[in-house]
């Protein structure tokens, strides 16, 4: 079997194909690069060295490129705004409206051999298009998001604004009133591939609170046995601070994290996964 992946989304193409190769597949990994070309002409010049199974992530332009030059989606592989811009009234008037999109990421749901998603919020939104869609957890490497034997005399908790959502200052604020030490980065000062050695360094992770999923990065941090604050907890916040402050409730949360990946998340099994829907498909 051989599978070309097509773009990415937090990485998740990228582990997807490291995962397939350890159990024996053939992949091509073609990422769309950032700049106008890897935006425009690139899609159709990825579309054209796509050979085999054709894994596409996100709902927007590079499946819809293979489509113009004759191939076919076998996997389109929704990750969040590609369905929440059409479809999500909220999140279309405060975050994305890709409405002017929503030909092209309607023909492509269609046109695709199966339709997945990235986190269970999504499915109801697919399935409103097609309802054979299915949820398939976003892949983690178990291995390299492992957690550290040792832990901070402070402790330490770690954030990102995004460009759809900034940590809410009033938490941060009552997390230093604590005595924890918190880093908030607007981007990224170091490339995916440290990521897990920055996350070993903390105890606490702070996720998006507007979405009503897990993002990756959270998963891989609650791989490295961290607890969390994420949108779960957007209506107590108070408590959920008292609780990541307590001892032994935060190192048994931590270990019921790691079990949580382990069990619904590590990317081999979710690549033996995706294998069988590739068979389906092909």
């Amino acid at each position: 079997m051989k599978v070309t992946i097509i773009n990415d989304a937090a990485w998740v193409g990228l582990e997807i194909a490291k995962s397939l190769e350890s159990l024996g597949i053939e992949v091509k990994y073609l990422p769309r690069g950032r700049s106008i070309y890897g935006k425009t002409l690139g899609v159709f010049a990825n579309a054209l060295r796509s050979s085999g199974i054709k894994h596409v992530n996100y709902a927007l332009q590079d499946a819809f490129a293979l489509r113009m030059v004759g191939k076919r989606i076998h996997i389109l592989h929704c990750h969040g705004t590609d369905l929440f811009g059409i479809l999500d009234e909220t999140f279309m008037k405060e975050s994305k409206d890709l409405s002017r999109w929503e030909w092209m990421i309607k023909g492509n749901l269609r046109s695709a051999g199966k339709v997945i998603v990235s986190t269970a919020d999504l499915l109801p939104l697919a399935r409103r298009i097609r309802p054979d869609a299915e949820y398939v957890p976003n892949p983690i490497d178990t291995v390299r998001f492992s957690p550290r034997s040792l832990r901070n005399k402070k402790l330490r908790a770690i954030g990102f604004d995004l460009w759809y959502e900034r940590v809410p200052k009033a938490l941060v604020n009552k997390l230093m009133v604590a005595g924890v030490a918190v880093d908030i980065y607007s981007r990224r000062p170091f490339a995916y591939s440290e990521i897990h050695k920055i996350l070993q360094q903390y105890d606490i992770y702070i996720d998006r609170m507007s979405v009503l999923s897990l993002s990756k990065t959270c998963l891989e941090a609650m791989s490295c046995g961290l607890v969390t604050i994420d949108y779960r907890h957007r209506d107590d916040l108070e408590r959920r601070i008292d609780t990541v402050l307590d001892p032994s409730r935060r190192k048994s949360e931590g270990r019921e994290n790691r079990d949580f990946i382990l069990d619904s998340h590590d990317s081999k099994k979710i690549a033996t996964r995706l294998i069988k829907l590739y068979e389906e498909v092909s």
